[in-house]
């Protein structure tokens, strides 16, 4: 049924957008591909099932607390990792997070082990009809979450200092250094932002999706198709890519065979760079 097709897409398009996002805005800040982005997505999961879990805390005050985290983990895998390889060559970069990527998978494998896990909530209980479609309340609260998290973090970027700071950066970080801004500053809090973002993913999806170490590195590789598609560095171009990419999965895999929706993300992206090499938004730079 299309209904329900498009219900799915809506869902991978809300997962992959949170995560998008927060890729692209690292990506236009800092000017480094993340290859550990997912990981962060996969913490932020598990901090979700570590802290929601025991069934003490509600669960907004579990979405806060895990994004909290999430940002302290972002802020700090910053100082420890992209800090340091900020101004190296490229492939040093791409190693430096590679190598992040893979030491953070098997930790969580040693913590958590490899069984699948499952967080669910009185929201993925509570069915609903909508459409002549049954959905959970857990589905259509990813998809507001999504956008309410998206504006307010345009909101940031256009509105406060430290947000017109960040596209200052996109744009030309020696003339920013030159008048005042502070870029390891600046990339840091950028870096806090699309951890806290990871967790807000991490506490929306982990009562639909299972939750396991090795989540986070197909789901890394769609987000830069997701980021690449919509334009390199580009947050609304990334939001706007992620529901197009979700949904083309999604219609794939239920009019034609789920064996093929793992490449719908790269077969879409190979289409809009052939005729758009900059992406869907056609910018060089900019957040």
């Amino acid at each position: 049924m299309l209904g329900e097709q498009v219900l799915n897409g809506i869902t991978l398009g809300a997962l992959y957008a949170m995560v998008a996002v927060g890729l692209s805005l690292i990506l236009g800040v800092t000017e480094i591909v993340n290859f550990a982005h997912g990981e962060l997505f996969m913490l932020g999961s598990f901090a979700f099932f570590m802290v929601y879990g025991p069934g003490v805390l509600p669960y907004w005050l579990a979405i806060v607390l895990t994004m909290a985290i999430m940002a302290a983990v972002g802020a700090a895998f910053h100082a420890i990792v992209l800090q340091r390889v900020m101004a190296k060559p490229l492939q040093v970069q791409l190693m430096a997070t590679l190598a992040a990527s893979i030491v953070i998978a098997n930790a969580a494998i040693q913590i958590w082990g490899t069984t699948p896990r499952q967080v669910p909530t009185d929201y993925s209980r509570q069915l609903l009809h909508v459409f002549g479609l049954t959905v959970s309340s857990q589905r259509l609260l990813l998809l507001v979450g999504t956008v309410v998290a998206f504006g307010v973090l345009m909101a940031l970027l256009r509105r406060t200092k430290i947000g017109k700071a960040m596209r200052a950066m996109a744009q030309n970080r020696e003339a920013c250094s030159a008048v005042g801004i502070d870029p390891v500053v600046v990339a840091r809090i950028a870096m806090a932002i699309g951890g806290a973002l990871c967790g807000l993913a991490g506490a929306l999806i982990s009562p639909v999706f299972q939750v396991y170490p090795g989540m986070g590195l197909l789901l890394t590789l769609k987000a830069f198709a997701v980021v690449i598609a919509g334009g390199s560095g580009n947050v609304a171009g990334a939001f706007v890519s992620a529901f197009l990419i979700g949904l083309a999965e999604a219609i794939t895999a239920g009019y034609i065979s789920s064996d093929y929706r793992e490449v719908v993300p790269f077969a879409v992206l190979l289409l809009v760079l052939t005729f758009r090499p900059h992406g869907l938004f056609g910018r060089r730079v900019g957040i």
